[in-house]
């Protein structure tokens, strides 16, 4: 009979493997000739490393002696901090057995302290009770004598203790022992653990509609409400296997991962069902039943939810007796946020019927649009992007149709762009959207952050089209700007307007509703006495406008 160890009852902690294998190490000598409490020295870094563990020169027999590691606060050499405890921080304490003289003793440590190259740092290693077994070390002749020296790493001469609380030398004293290191700052140290992140593998496969994660990355599938997802299921034919499926996000490495299984899907959840369905067979949770070898499986996609899943399949090869695959999340829904990746003077296109923002499309001068394009510099725009960072009124009056707020700005690294579906259209098209493009806190380019400015970009709202909820900080420089709605080359083109001017005035008639309504400033921010913020286009096109 087949005995398993139930991966979901037996939670097994991640812990630093028993005698972790470092990479480099570094020996003074075994020496002797000297003993007590324990040592002061310092170590000198010529390559970036980090300090794993020490083995020291420890008297045999009994009773077991208790160690402490201490480090100089902040680095630096323990010859000018001797004396004091308050420059020192404990790194660690273990309990070891002395293996007698001219043999290391290991401490076993996974302490990961980084000493950067090109600096000193000063260590203690003491005993806390001074009676036999002592810390054995070696006499020197000078304070800073080199004694252990390679590519990476000086370890240089110290001095002994020979009293509680090891921080003031005793005459010259050179340390015995071996420092255990690996190059680079806080690095792993060789401890070993299960990866964050479960894969497939070729006995327990799982995704939803191909997409695959790694070690460090989940697998995730966004799909409207009412799209097709399909799951996909792999196994050795007549391998038991069962899905186990929650109604939850997954994560990496949840409770009750273990070194050869590593748990993303909250199995304890109370959404927590299996996919086989029947009389749980397995940790009370799952029924494991022969697999046909492959199958896939449409996921009702009808409403809103967000759901992972792992699959579970008997693999006697498998050190816990079982293997899981990779655990895939889905996420249906009925419309999001998309958050703009906005490089420097580039342009992003984003689709409207899909992932995340799940909508239909806008209406823009009597054209439906089933996509749009963010463009870094401010506004947005349909049939192409544009990477202009100029803003004048012949390049809107010329090029792709726009709307919004154009200047050399930095969303790359000031400021966030987001496109956002608020739901079904409250103007135009029976069945467009309501979509808000919003440029926040975004800035003047090379001003270092100045020129803080931010808007949105709305279309088919409650008011028609509309740049609303326009502000600025006032410390805008020189950079020209430009703002409106153009058709850009296909439309006509009528002079520009004031916007400050306008402020206040009324409903605005244009002559017909190809024409643009633009403001323009070649030497600076647009004017704004009057404190407007939006500037509203109630028919969704250039014939007629109102600014407030």
């Amino acid at each position: 009979m087949l005995r398993l160890c139930p991966l979901f009852l037996v939670a097994i902690i991640l812990a630093p493997a028993a005698s972790a294998q470092f990479q480099n190490q570094i020996t003074t000598s075994y020496a002797a000739g000297n003993g007590c409490y324990g040592n002061l020295f310092d170590v000198g870094a010529t390559n970036d490393l980090s300090v794993c563990s020490f083995d020291i020169h420890l008297d045999a027999g009994t009773p077991a002696s208790t160690i402490n590691v201490w480090a100089v606060t902040g680095g630096g050499s323990w010859l000018t901090n001797q004396g004091s405890a308050a420059n020192w921080t404990l790194l660690a304490t273990t309990t070891v057995t002395g293996a007698g003289i001219g043999v290391p003793t290991p401490l076993s440590l996974n302490l990961g302290y980084p000493i950067p190259a090109g600096t000193v740092q000063g260590f203690v290693i003491e005993k806390t009770v001074g009676a036999a077994p002592i810390i054995r070390y070696s006499n020197g002749t000078a304070y800073g004598s080199i004694e252990a020296t390679n590519a990476d790493v000086t370890i240089y001469g110290g001095g002994g203790i020979c009293a509680p609380g090891g921080f003031t030398a005793n005459t010259t004293r050179n340390w015995n022992g071996t420092m255990h290191y690996e190059l680079g700052l806080n690095p792993s140290c060789g401890v070993t653990s299960a990866p964050p992140w479960q894969v497939n593998s070729t006995i327990s496969s799982l995704d939803l509609n191909g997409v695959a994660g790694s070690t460090f990355q989940g697998a995730e599938t966004t799909v409207c409400s009412g799209g097709t997802t399909i799951l996909n299921s792999n196994s050795t034919a007549g391998t038991p296997t069962d899905i186990a499926v929650v109604f939850a996000p997954h994560g990496p490495t949840m409770a009750l991962s273990s070194f050869n299984n590593t748990v993303n899907i909250d199995v304890l959840h109370p959404t927590m069902f299996n996919f086989n369905g029947g009389a749980a067979t397995f940790a009370g949770l799952l029924n494991l039943q022969p697999h046909p070898g492959t199958f896939s499986f449409a996921v009702p996609t009808g409403s809103p939810f967000v759901g992972s899943a792992q699959q579970l399949a008997v693999d006697p090869s498998n050190a816990d007796g079982y293997a899981l695959s990779q655990a895939s999340q889905l996420t249906v829904t009925v419309g999001g946020t998309l958050t703009f990746a906005h490089a420097d003077d580039g342009f992003v296109q984003a689709f409207i019927n899909a992932p995340p923002l799940c909508g239909t499309s806008v209406d823009f001068y009597g054209t439906s649009y089933t996509d749009i394009f963010s463009n870094s510099n401010g506004w947005a725009s349909f049939v192409a992007g544009n990477a202009d960072f100029t803003a004048s009124l012949v390049e809107w009056q010329t090029f792709e149709p726009r709307f919004g707020f154009a200047a050399d700005l930095e969303p790359n690294n000031f400021g966030t762009v987001t496109l956002t579906n608020l739901g079904p259209a409250l103007s135009g098209s029976t069945g467009a959207t309501n979509l808000v493009m919003s440029y926040a806190g975004v800035t003047e380019w090379g001003t270092g952050g100045l020129g803080v400015t931010s808007y949105d970009i709305v279309l088919n709202g409650a008011n028609g089209h509309e740049i609303a909820n326009f502000t600025t900080d006032g410390t805008w420089g020189v950079t020209p700007t430009v703002a409106g709605m153009s058709l850009g080359a296909g439309g006509t083109h009528p002079a520009q307007v004031s916007f400050d001017a306008l402020f206040g005035a009324g409903l605005q008639a244009n002559v017909a509703a190809t024409d643009s309504v633009l403001d323009a400033n070649p030497g600076g921010m647009l004017a704004n006495a009057t404190g407007w913020s939006n500037i509203v286009f109630p028919l969704l096109d250039g014939s007629a406008y109102l600014v407030l």
